[in-house]
């Protein structure tokens, strides 16, 4: 079997762009959580450019964003939208936690990672400028 995994970010219903990680996908939390000072709150995009960023050599390949509807996906819809990988994994930006599709499984699961480093801390004063 392939050790390969998919990972998204997003926030609310804003998707990025996929990162295909080849070989290693089962280490996938983990460089979700060593990556996690490089993701931008609230940007899905600039939080892929930045795991790329942390990860240059891993990632191996990037696809679009899914179509409308992913968020009631199960692993079986992604499996056919991109074809056969280990695993999905979604990064919730807002939530601040990682959801996975593990294969041959029949829901997701919240995997654990740190994404403490996350300057999600500055979402509070962003809120209160923007409010005066």
């Amino acid at each position: 079997m392939r050790d390969e995994a998919l990972i998204h970010f997003h926030y609310g219903s804003r998707i990025s762009a996929g990162l295909l990680l080849a070989s290693n996908g089962g280490a996938a939390p983990e460089l979700i959580s060593e990556a996690a000072p490089y993701y931008t709150p609230r940007d899905p995009g600039r939080s892929a450019v930045g795991f790329c960023a942390c990860h240059p050599k891993m990632v191996e390949d990037m696809t679009g964003p899914p179509p409308k509807g992913w968020q009631n996906w199960r692993f079986q819809d992604w499996d056919e939208w991109f074809g056969r990988i280990n695993g999905v994994f979604l990064v919730d930006l807002e939530k601040l936690h990682v959801v996975q599709y593990p294969l041959y499984s029949c829901g997701s699961q919240i995997v654990r990672c740190d994404l403490s480093a996350l300057p999600h801390r500055l979402v509070p004063v962003e809120e209160w400028f923007e409010h005066p």
